[in-house]
Formats: structure tokens, C-alpha cells, sequence
């Protein structure tokens, strides 16, 4: 914040310039204090031409050094603890100038982006953009995140449905709003497997990192998904289900431009949407104090308007500069903002609870080493070869790289007949297994000539009819 010296300190020094050049001939430059309108906190000391003058005095700037006129907020390069809006401190630096502090130096930080032709806002970049390996929440979470998060002085913020967040898509004719893609709201599971839903190459497009999205958006679309063996990345997530399983709710691949289904508690990328345009809000309800340019501190937002017990959000708040307020002091403290979450506890394991498929797995003879075997559950009705969709069961335990498999040492395999998060047991009715022995663990897991697996006449079992079942078989697998 600027804080200048007595007016009539500047009038002298002004009337003593103009007596020099009488005395001493015209100057052809002078040293003033140039203050940007609409920024006065980023001043800064120029020389002008004389003729220049008048016109840089009548718009607010000072004649003289800035050191000399300006007194500061704080010492540049000096540090200090900062609020961020996620509950946690970090550290900020007093800008070169010393008129104020330099952003808090938080791990998020968020605005918005106003889309013109939808007239909805998103939260950019999304939750967590620059977080690599970190578990996101599963889709129930990002719910409740959006539901919480408190930004830009607006609380009204949701997760999109899959037609929202369809219309971020750029850079892949079938997939953006109004493209072939048969994957929209009120979609049944099948519409996964709609050809024109799937992917372009990856990372060419036309948004920031090659995602496929708005150019004015920033944040990430490679973020691994953690519990992904395959090292895919993070899908971002929607409110939409899918009509006929509530387990399934629709997703986008930025990364590809791809539109699928996925579990409910999959980790997931957020990236939260309210109805806009929205105004911006730079200073806060409240009466107006005065600030330090860029400082921050905490505040606290009420949770349960209209209940009886208030309950609090922890909350921060930066020291914003507002030119539409009277007066020469323009500061004030922006709207609290809270982005912080806590995730749910996870979801309780049944699988044990569940029918138990044990495996002895053989090969028919002596192979070289293999890079990953797997075994899982299908619906015997929806069953393709190879599947062309996540399993009914099985879990990630039924992954396994580098697996010891040889002619003469066969290989143990459990599959339970629960969903691939354990959550719970799948319904009853007939499933195939598809088990591979395969040389690549890239993507598609799909055989490819010298691997193996299972063979096409293995017969369906009927699970989950009752009693829990245990069923031991032996597969010697066939190349493919």
C-alpha cells in the first residue's frame, strides 16, 4: 500500500525544480515516481522529458526518486508466514519495491475461468493440479469437495455433469458437445463402448500440456492415477451415473479426449463448476479495512447457515487492491476462501466375505519370462473376447507383474467375487474368467501373438447364489 509524503512537501520540491531551470538553463530530464493507475502498488522511479511532465503530475505520478517518497510497506526481500485457503501456511516475500508482499507461496492456489460460450465458470486449475502420485478423491468425495469449496467469494459451486464438462472438450470432433459420442447424461453403462467415445492421441491438444480442453485453462491432465498398475492417468470425474448400475458414473480423459464410465471409487480429478458469468468479488462483505498489499490472514466462514449451533470453516483472506473505493487508500481484505477437504474413511474391505475363485494356473510349456498375469470376473451376457470394459471382479491383487510362471511351477491365483474396491460382493448370476499371461504390461492389456491365456471353451461359473462358495480349479492356459 502506498503511503505518501505531506502534499505540500511535493508542491516545494516541484516550485524548487522549476526555480533551478530558471537559474540554471532547461533541464532536459527529470527523475519521477511513476504510480500505474489501477496498479499504484507496482510504482517505480523513471526519468522523463520535462515537456513529459504535466501530463505524468495530472495522472497521480510524484516528482522525485520513489525512495524519496514512497515510504514501505515492507523491506524488500523480507519474508513472513502466510494463510492459505487449504488451512495450511507457507511463506511469502516482500516484492522489490517494498510497497507489499509478494503471492503467498501456497501449494494451491485457484481462480476461475468464465466461458463465454456456456456462460459457466470453472474452478482452474483443478483440485490438486500440480500434486503428482497423490490419492484424489473417489467420486462421492468429489461431490462433497465441490459442494464445500468456498472461492472467488462464492459458495454455490457443484461437480458437473457429464454434459457440463463435455463442453471443456477441444481438439476432438466426436467427444465435444454435440459430437458423435453417444455418452451423455441419462446414458446406460453400454455407452462406454461407443467407438466414437474413445480417445485421440495423446497429449496433442490444443490446452495447456496437450490436454484436451479450453486454451485458457491451466492445470494438469497426466496426473497418475495411483491405484492404476498401468500408470493411466487420472480421469476427471462428473455427477452423472449410470442409469442402469450406480456403481458406474461417467468420466473424461483429457489426456486423450476420451469419454467413458468408471467406478464410483476410482480416484478421480475434480474440477468444480457454478453457474456463471460470475463477477469478481475483490473485497469482502464486511466493512472495509485497510491492508498491507498481499498479505493474507485467517478468517472463518459460517458452515450451517440457519441452524441453531453455528459451526465454523477454517477460511483465509488476502489483502486485495479495489480502485472503485473512495479515497486514496484502495486496499481491503477479499472474501474468506476455503478450499481445503479432509477425504472420506475408506470404504470397508468384504471381500473375504464374498465366493473365493481359486486358481492353479499352469503353461503348457517352458516360456521366457512374462511381464504380467491376470484374472478376473465378467458377466457371462456382456462378455467379449478380449473384454473391451473394466471387470465385474476381481481385485488389484489380481494384477501381477513379473509373475513366477513356468512349465513345471504353476502360479496361485485367488479371485474374489467382489467389486475391484472390495466394496462389495457382485450380484448373482453366471461370469467368465478372463485370465492372460501376457509380455507387455502396457495398454491395452490385450494378448498379442506369444501369449497366453485361458482359451475360449472354459465354462461360466454361477456365483453368489447363497452360501459362500469355494471353488478350486486348475487352467492350463493355451497361446493365444
Amino acid at each position: 500500500m502506498i503511503k505518501r509524503i505531506l502534499p505540500f512537501l511535493l508542491v516545494n520540491m516541484f516550485v524548487g525544480l522549476v526555480v533551478t531551470m530558471a537559474i540554471a538553463g532547461p533541464a532536459p530530464k527529470t527523475e519521477i515516481c511513476h504510480i500505474p493507475p489501477g496498479n499504484p502498488d507496482n510504482f517505480q522511479t523513471i526519468v522523463v522529458s520535462m515537456n513529459a511532465l504535466p501530463a505524468h503530475l495530472a495522472h497521480g505520478d510524484l516528482v522525485g526518486a520513489c525512495d524519496n517518497i514512497v515510504q514501505k510497506s515492507c523491506q524488500p526481500g523480507a519474508t513472513q508466514s502466510c494463510s492459505c485457503s487449504d488451512s495450511t501456511t507457507a511463506e511469502q516475500t516482500c516484492n522489490d519495491s517494498g510497497s507489499g508482499w509478494e503471492t503467498c507461496e501456497c501449494d494451491n492456489i485457484y481462480s476461475y475461468w468464465n466461458d463465454p460460450e456456456t456462460n459457466l465458470t470453472w474452478q482452474d486449475p483443478q483440485k490438486d493440479a500440480y500434486k503428482p502420485g497423490d490419492e484424489a478423491p473417489g467420486q462421492p468425495d468429489a461431490v462433497r469437495y465441490c459442494e464445500e469449496l468456498v472461492l472467488g467469494g462464492y459458495d454455490d459451486w457443484r461437480l458437473p455433469d457429464i454434459d457440463e464438462l463435455r463442453t471443456l472438450i477441444r481438439g476432438h470432433d466426436t467427444t465435444i458437445t454435440g459430437g458423435g459420442c453417444s455418452l451423455t447424461e441419462g446414458s446406460k453403462k453400454e455407452a462406454m463402448f461407443d467407438p466414437k467415445c474413445s480417445g485421440r492421441e495423446q497429449y496433442a491438444g490444443p490446452g495447456d500440456g496437450g490436454c484436451y480442453w479450453a486454451s485458457e485453462l491451466t492445470g494438469s491432465c497426466d496426473k497418475e492415477d495411483v491405484a492404476d498398475e498401468f500408470n493411466k492417468p487420472l480421469e476427471f470425474v462428473s455427477s452423472t451415473v449410470a442409469t442402469d448400475d450406480q456403481f458406474w458414473v461417467a468420466c473424461i480423459l483429457f489426456d486423450r479426449g476420451s469419454i467413458s464410465y468408471n467406478h464410483i471409487y476410482s480416484y478421480a480429478d475434480v474440477r468444480c463448476v457454478r453457474d456463471g458469468p460470475t463477477i469478481e468479488k475483490k473485497c469482502a462483505d464486511d466493512p472495509v479495512e485497510t491492508c498491507e498489499f498481499g498479505e493474507t490472514r485467517e478468517c472463518d466462514i459460517l458452515s450451517n447457515p440457519g441452524e441453531a449451533t453455528p459451526t465454523f470453516w477454517d477460511a483465509a483472506q488476502t489483502c486485495a487492491n479495489d480502485e472503485s473505493l473512495p479515497g486514496e487508500d484502495k486496499s481491503c481484505w477479499s472474501p474468506c476462501e476455503d478450499t481445503s477437504f479432509t477425504l472420506s474413511p475408506p470404504i470397508s474391505d468384504v471381500s473375504e466375505t464374498c465366493d473365493q475363485v481359486k486358481l492353479t494356473i499352469k503353461v503348457p510349456e517352458e516360456i521366457t519370462d512374462m511381464a504380467v498375469i491376470m484374472g478376473f470376473l465378467f458377466q457371462s451376457e456382456t462378455f467379449t473376447i478380449p473384454p473391451q470394459r473394466p471387470p465385474d471382479g476381481g481385485t488389484d491383487y489380481n494384477q501381477v507383474f513379473d509373475p513366477v510362471i513356468n512349465f513345471g511351477t504353476p502360479l496361485e491365483m485367488t479371485i474374489p467375487a467382489c467389486s475391484y474396491y472390495r466394496d462389495r460382493c457382485i450380484p448373482s448370476g453366471d461370469y467368465r474368467i478372463w485370465l492372460t499371461l501376457l509380455q507387455s504390461d502396457g495398454m491395452p492389456p490385450w494378448p498379442q501373438s506369444g501369449d497366453y491365456w485361458i482359451g475360449p471353451d472354459d465354462p461360466p461359473l454361477t456365483l453368489q447364489t447363497g452360501t459362500q462358495q469355494i471353488i478350486e480349479k486348475e487352467i492350463t492356459l493355451v497361446p493365444w
